[in-house]
């Protein structure tokens, strides 16, 4: 998905029409940059920017060699194949001139017709999220210190339900955000139960009940935060589980309710990965939970989104 630039359309019929200026009077010294500026234009949108012409090419191909065949005319010296200087009243012939205009025409409808029936769309703005941060930057939601604690392929799901979201595909969203959260639970969970444990444990319930247990052990000062449990425990309720049914869908206010509570459950759990993994940076004696505490290693199995086993 890429953003276009509408003032592109603007500037590329202001340069074309911009050939036929009175204020020129045709004059060939005057014709140099109106004459480039829509070479350079016209040539970039048929090699698509902003994006790939399709029934319009054919007349943009054509009008763009008469313009060209002008220029070549008129400021190519033919022998040396270098610029030549134009000076005095020498004037493009009217004749040449019509012929561009001619092809601009037929150019001008081509686009239209392509236009008209392209997927362009406008997506307003998702409560007080702004369009263009859910398309590009939804990972941003996080703070910078915070990202190197959440695994990319986190980032990349959270990417997906900002933009989903910002189109208003709630359920789609939801779905995204919800992958987005197991992945960072998978790397919260080995953080108090260990790599090992983890593996054998790949189940949303199993990984909320053993945090819970964790949770309850005062005696230890490194446990699971009681509110990312709680949240867990909400999100499995209200989204995760009814999701089980076919017939269930999200709607686009549910799905921006989720956004905010995601991010701030998954804020939440990168905090104490971040903590933990300083810690153990600079070699603090308190207990470390057993096994490696690591993101999500390139090689290691993708945790899987098991709707089937919400629980």
């Amino acid at each position: 998905m890429k953003q276009l630039n509408p003032y592109q359309f603007y500037e590329l019929g202001a340069k074309l029409h911009g050939l036929f200026d009175n204020r020129t009077q045709n004059r060939v010294a005057d014709m140099f940059a109106p004459l480039t500026e829509a070479q350079t234009l016209l040539d970039g949108f048929i090699k698509g920017d902003p994006f790939a012409l399709d029934t319009s090419k054919a007349d943009a191909n054509r009008l763009l060699a008469k313009i060209s065949s002008i220029f070549n005319r008129y400021f190519i010296d033919q022998t040396s194949k270098q610029l030549k200087a134009s000076t005095g009243e020498d004037r493009i012939d009217p004749h040449e001139l019509a012929m561009i205009y001619s092809l601009l025409e037929k150019f001008e409808h081509a686009l239209a017709a392509e236009l008209n029936r392209s997927p362009t769309y406008v997506a307003g703005k998702i409560g007080i999220y702004s369009t263009y941060d859910l398309i590009e930057n939804a990972h941003q939601v996080f703070s910078k210190n915070l990202l190197e604690a959440i695994p990319t392929s986190a980032q990349n799901e959270f990417d997906n339900a900002g933009r989903t979201l910002a189109f208003g595909l709630g359920t789609a969203a939801t779905m995204h955000m919800l992958r987005a959260i197991e992945i960072a639970l998978k790397t919260y969970y080995e953080l108090f139960a260990g790599q090992a444990t983890a593996k054998n444990e790949r189940n949303y319930a199993a990984y909320l009940k053993k945090l819970g247990t964790l949770a309850d052990e005062e005696e230890n000062e490194f446990r699971p935060d009681k509110r990312v449990v709680q949240m867990l425990t909400q999100i499995k309720d209200h989204y995760r589980n009814p999701l089980i049914t076919p017939d269930t869908n999200i709607s686009i206010e549910q799905a921006t309710s989720l956004f905010g509570i995601a991010s701030a459950l998954i804020s939440l759990m990168a905090e104490q990965i971040g903590s933990r993994q300083q810690k153990k940076g600079k070699g603090s004696s308190k207990p470390v939970a057993p096994g490696p505490v690591s993101a999500i290693e390139e090689d290691d199995e993708m945790y899987e989104f098991r709707i089937s086993q919400a629980g």
